[in-house]
């Protein structure tokens, strides 16, 4: 869904529209839906982000081609209360920003490889983590979970072994 209170991005590239406008716009959007993706203190604190960096729960920005267009994608990650991070993707579509990636979790790692995003997340299961993979969704014009599996953590290694 685009964010129409961002003005268009002729230019096609993402990294020309300032990470604290996309974030803001799509608090905005959410409010006017009645679907706050934070809490009144966590909102203020990343509408002050330009007058108080110092608490600002907003990430430096990442950018990667996460669609497959050749272009990259935008991934915002914001700290939440207890320990939550939210992961915003967004791509510009027709010069509009689109958020085509609205996740939130405890993740120990996020990453992006062969334009995939995984997070990782410890489970409840002691020994075991999960892994999420995202990928793009051309027909649904999303990033979708992929695969989602538990994957066991061997004590004399930092890599998990994958189970099935």
């Amino acid at each position: 869904m685009p964010l129409p209170a961002l003005p268009r991005v002729p230019s096609g590239d993402i990294r020309k529209v300032p990470v604290l406008s996309v974030v803001q716009a799509q608090l905005d959007a959410d409010d006017r839906r009645h679907a706050p993706a934070f809490n009144r203190g966590t909102e203020n604190r990343i509408r002050a982000c330009a007058t108080r960096p110092e608490s600002c729960p907003v990430r430096t920005p990442e950018y990667y081609d996460l669609t497959g267009d050749g272009k990259d994608d935008l991934i915002v990650g914001i700290e939440g209360g207890d320990h939550i991070l939210a992961i915003w993707v967004y791509r510009l579509k027709g010069g509009l920003v689109n958020r085509i990636l609205n996740v939130a979790g405890t993740p120990k790692s996020v990453d992006v490889t062969g334009g995939k995003l995984i997070m990782r997340e410890p489970s409840t299961t002691p020994g075991y983590e999960i892994r999420t993979v995202y990928a793009w969704d051309a027909p649904s014009q999303i990033m979708d979970v992929q695969a989602t599996e538990y994957d066991r953590q061997s004590p004399a290694s930092a890599a998990p072994e994958r189970i099935s």
